[in-house]
């Protein structure tokens, strides 16, 4: 029989249950054994969804068992950095979604954890473990299209509906949109085109009366290699979401888009590569006629759980490190600075940004408003 790792789950929101929950039986290389949620009635329902056996509602007591072997770290963003660090001190790998954390002083808290425990730590960028990414990400690699000198990516999802009742759209979360979502977007272009050495942004809060932090953003990024890229991203579309990136290349241009985001789509991206304004390849990928086999085969979140186990059963670093994670949001907190100040930002960055300063002047700056009979959002 083959081993398998044992795994534990913090934090049981809707997150766990709709994007992990369902999928552990497919799990070859591990076993969901144990979840943790502060709110017993979330982890039960969990339980019911799962059969992991065994229940925690104190982060220390999950800690405590020893047959645990890595956490899955679900809870949000501004939690991580104590729940990360305490697991590591526990001897517990771990997987942390995304974001990372607030600032990168407590992206640093957290890698020094895991290193001086001895422990992994892999962040939850389920794209890079999505087939169409993969592929887009080989293609590149085989130079399809040249040397990439700009990407845009654009990430539209209506949620005009939210308020601060979402620890997301709070001030203790510290960024809004950018930071929750843009963290996707803004890794891939990191993982296309490399590291980022210049950041310029500008933010809005349009919903001024309904949330704590932005819902709209423009990234530029200036990356090592000389390339530029750009994410646009608004909770105000009118339009249905939309998920999409251009690379230009010198050989040709390439399109990825999605007819749903893949965040929560088993559907291939839509691929083609254009040369010279005429010549169209298609590199869609096809899916097969069951939906069990795309899930256990390709759902993107299970991949990365098998990858974690894989690591963790062979001592290998995780192809999505700490570093990773951090690099992203030294990207976001160096986006909020230079919004909020109005200058280009160098990396390394020297400074964190003050998120309760940042949000209240843009909020008692903002001239929007919606009303909750004017709110809307995504059809999907």
């Amino acid at each position: 029989m083959e081993e398998k790792v044992k795994l534990g789950i913090i934090g049981c929101g809707w997150a766990a249950r709709d994007l992990y929950g369902p999928y552990f039986k497919y799990l070859e290389n591990g076993e969901l054994i144990a979840c943790m949620d502060i709110n017993e009635e979330n982890a039960r329902n969990f339980q019911r969804i799962t059969g992991c056996k065994k229940v925690y509602t104190a982060l220390g007591k999950m800690l405590e068992d020893k047959e645990i072997d890595g956490v899955l770290v679900l809870t949000p963003t501004n939690l991580h950095v104590e729940h990360v660090t305490r697991a590591a001190e526990a001897g517990k790998h771990v997987y942390c979604e995304k974001p990372m954390a607030r600032t990168i002083e407590e992206c640093d808290k957290m890698i020094n954890a895991c290193k001086r425990n001895n422990v992994k730590l892999q962040i939850g960028f389920m794209k890079r473990f999505n087939r169409s990414f993969l592929l887009v990400k080989n293609l590149i690699n085989e130079g399809k299209i040249g040397d990439i000198f700009e990407m845009r990516a654009i990430w539209d999802n209506a949620r005009a509906t939210a308020t601060a009742k979402n620890y997301r759209h709070r001030l203790e979360s510290g960024g809004g949109f950018l930071q929750e979502d843009g963290s996707h977007p803004i890794d891939i272009c990191r993982w296309f085109l490399g590291d980022v050495e210049e950041v310029s942004a500008n933010i809005l809060l349009v919903m001024s009366n309904r949330i704590e932090n932005e819902d709209v953003a423009n990234v530029f990024m200036r990356h090592k290699s000389g390339a530029i890229s750009s994410l646009h991203i608004t909770m105000l579309t009118h339009c249905i979401g939309e998920e999409s990136y251009q690379l230009f290349g010198l050989k040709g241009t390439l399109i990825m888009r999605w007819l749903y985001h893949s965040t929560h789509s088993i559907e291939p991206a839509i691929i083609r590569i254009w040369k010279k304004s005429k010549e169209v390849t298609d590199f869609t990928l096809s899916t097969s006629w069951s939906p069990i086999k795309e899930i256990s085969e390709n759902w993107q979140y299970l991949n990365e759980i098998r990858h974690f186990c894989d690591c963790i059963l062979n001592n290998r670093t995780p192809d999505v490190t700490g570093q990773d994670g951090r690099a992203v949001v030294e990207i976001i907190n160096a986006a909020y600075i230079s919004a909020t100040e109005g200058k280009k930002v160098k990396l390394p960055l020297k400074e964190v940004p003050s998120f309760e300063e940042i949000f209240t002047k843009m909020k008692a700056l903002s001239k929007w408003q919606i009303q909750d009979e004017d709110a809307w959002s995504s059809w999907y």
